[in-house]
């Protein structure tokens, strides 16, 4: 191949990323929310399953439909109390997550999103077993992360957000209990 087809060729390719990238906009964000751990009750006498969860996210439009999204969450602490002699357990998840985001704009101002991806969670359980010293374990897994949301156009660089998760485990694993999130939050388009 000549100098000059390699030239072109390279010419082109750098125009293309540009064009891309020129339309590229970074957003970061945060939402507060309640979170369900999902089957996390069963056997119990009295239990929690739902806890106060925050999120901070920042993402990367490619294009007006395709966005990639990262996040650091809480899904807050859950507590189960399993009768008289068993006692009392609490249970804390965090984590990361990555995912692919489709936007689609109903109007200039309402706009829907779904998200696909994977989050790295981290499960704290605290036991506190009657007769016996208090114990602690932690464990941390894959799971699968999909989503929905609604945002709203305040201004040109803040939205309103509001969505709808589940992080689930049983994608890659036999154990665990998946979490569903549903939060709101703002995010700002830089």
């Amino acid at each position: 191949m000549s100098i000059k087809k390699i030239s072109i060729i390279v010419c082109a390719t750098a125009g293309m990323l540009a064009s891309s990238f020129a339309s590229a906009q970074v957003y970061v964000g945060g939402s507060l929310g309640q979170s369900d751990k999902g089957n996390y009750c069963s056997n119990s006498t009295t239990c929690d399953s739902k806890a106060n969860s925050y999120k901070v996210f920042g993402g990367y439009t490619i294009d007006k439909n395709f966005a990639v999204e990262s996040s650091y969450f809480s899904a807050g602490k859950t507590s189960i109390n399993s009768g008289l002699a068993l006692g009392h357990s609490e249970q804390k998840k965090t984590g990361l997550s990555l995912a692919g985001v489709y936007n689609y704009e109903f109007n200039e101002a309402f706009a829907g999103f779904a998200k696909l991806g994977i989050a790295r969670v981290k499960t704290d359980t605290f036991y506190d077993t009657s007769g016996l010293p208090p114990t602690s374990r932690a464990y941390t897994e894959n799971h699968a992360l999909y989503g929905l949301g609604l945002t709203y156009k305040i201004s040109n660089t803040l939205s309103a957000r509001t969505e709808f998760e589940v992080y689930n485990p049983k994608t890659f694993s036999s154990r665990g209990a998946s979490v569903s999130n549903l939060s709101a939050g703002l995010q700002y388009n830089f």
